[in-house]
């Protein structure tokens, strides 16, 4: 929903940049920090005093690590702004990311485009622009970066960026905020860094920010709650307890007997030489999704996995709903569609995005594990980080160093996958 502008509450770090004149802002000023800080509204609210400024003699483009995130993120909230609060108008054509906003009578020509693939660089290569508005921009491939602060030609142009933290190897790390931090001149004379807090959001209530506290820990929180750029390292569910989150199957079958779980489904992640992951999964009412059982092998078919559903239904005398499966496969997921009456997917989410949804969940103890799992709680246990050894032996680039050793992870793939899928699909409808 909208924010309602009318009733906006404002923090002394926030009324400091919106009070700053756009000629004294420098070429490229970026606004990073914790989660719902209120980044990419000071921003927005930015947009028509910039635009008043700059002029409407080029074009004006905004990019996200996709044009749909742009339209999410920031459209969304621009939209009723420039119209209920300005008097102006914007017209968005989702297709071609054409945009045009009117505001006091002039026509300001703009364009959406995704910025989060190594081929994106290719839609903006000869475009003259005199603005540039990045949302997420660590999402953005660094070609296309590079490539977008190359097009701010004219001498007014301004490019302004809003950031969550990552590792602090990431470029944007690297490149910009820690030399500014440290006091570099080139760096300072062309780009500006402001951090933001949840407290310098305002309009936030202390238990929102409390709740907030609840759903990480460790590296994660460090971000998203501290804004703080830092490496993940250690245990990816750092917060799993085998006291609070695993149960006797015992228990967990009569929950099922007493109907406590009302919808049941799957998370399939392919093997051959290492194992191939199939949990099954149950959630209750109130949110909690129960691990109720496991096939964990090296190589079977999916003739396999087809007999161990068809049992399992069997066993526990429900209807299992969906699979979201590993995508590698293709040729396995056409087979359960064509041998179960099994709603088949084949969404792999991104890793760290369904890490963190995950965590948030675990945190919150709802997520429960039958004693019988074995495999899942062995991983459990082992599903880490790289070291800073590891990292440099392996080469991994600072663009993967959020990403969990592929080693021990077939039934985590597994969990993520059915978890995730349910979660953005089912549970938010």
């Amino acid at each position: 929903m909208p924010v309602k502008w009318e009733k906006s509450k404002y923090s002394l770090k926030a009324r400091q940049f919106l009070a700053k004149q756009p000629e004294d802002f420098p070429l490229f000023t970026l606004l990073d920090g914790a989660v719902r800080s209120g980044k990419t509204l000071n921003i927005i609210q930015k947009i028509p005093q910039l635009f008043d400024a700059i002029g409407n003699d080029n074009l004006k483009v905004f990019s996200g690590y996709s044009k749909s995130t742009v339209r999410n993120n920031v459209i969304i909230e621009l939209k009723p702004f420039i119209e209920n609060y300005m008097g102006g108008n914007l017209k968005y054509n989702s297709s071609s990311g054409e945009m045009e906003i009117t505001l006091w009578g002039k026509v300001y020509p703009c364009l959406v485009v995704g910025g989060g693939d190594s081929d994106s660089v290719a839609s903006i290569q000869g475009g003259t622009w005199d603005f540039w508005y990045a949302n997420e921009l660590p999402q953005h491939h660094y070609s296309f970066y590079n490539m977008a602060l190359s097009r701010l030609t004219p001498a007014n142009a301004k490019a302004f960026a809003d950031s969550n933290p990552e590792s602090s190897n990431h470029w944007l790390y690297q490149e910009k905020i820690k030399p500014y931090l440290e006091g570099d001149k080139n760096v300072r004379d062309v780009f500006e860094y402001w951090h933001f807090t949840m407290k310098d959001n305002a309009n936030l209530s202390p238990t929102f920010i409390r709740n907030q506290e609840k759903l990480y820990q460790g590296a994660f929180k460090a971000r998203k709650i501290d804004g703080l750029w830092i490496v993940a390292d250690g245990l990816v569910y750092d917060t799993f307890n085998r006291n609070k989150h695993v149960i006797p199957h015992s228990i967990m079958l009569d929950k099922i007997l007493k109907n406590d779980i009302i919808e049941y489904f799957l998370g399939i992640d392919w093997g051959w030489n290492h194992p191939t992951a199939c949990l099954l999964f149950g959630t209750d009412k109130d949110g909690a999704y129960y691990l109720i059982d496991e096939l964990y092998s090296p190589k079977i078919e999916a003739e396999n996995v087809i007999c161990w559903i068809e049992q399992k239904q069997k066993e526990y005398g429900r209807f299992f709903s969906f699979a979201n499966c590993d995508n590698a496969r293709p040729e396995q997921n056409d087979k359960l569609r064509q041998n179960t009456n099994l709603v088949i997917y084949e969404e792999k989410p991104k890793v760290e995005d369904s890490i963190s949804l995950v965590r948030g969940l675990i945190n919150y103890d709802k997520v429960i594990v039958s004693d019988i799992c074995k495999a899942t709680l062995g991983e459990f246990e082992t599903y880490r980080y790289p070291s800073d050894a590891e990292k440099t032996k392996n080469g991994i680039s600072s663009d993967n160093a959020d990403t969990p050793l592929k080693v021990n992870d077939d039934c985590m793939d597994a969990l993520r996958y059915a978890l995730y899928k349910h979660l953005t699909t089912f549970r938010r409808k």
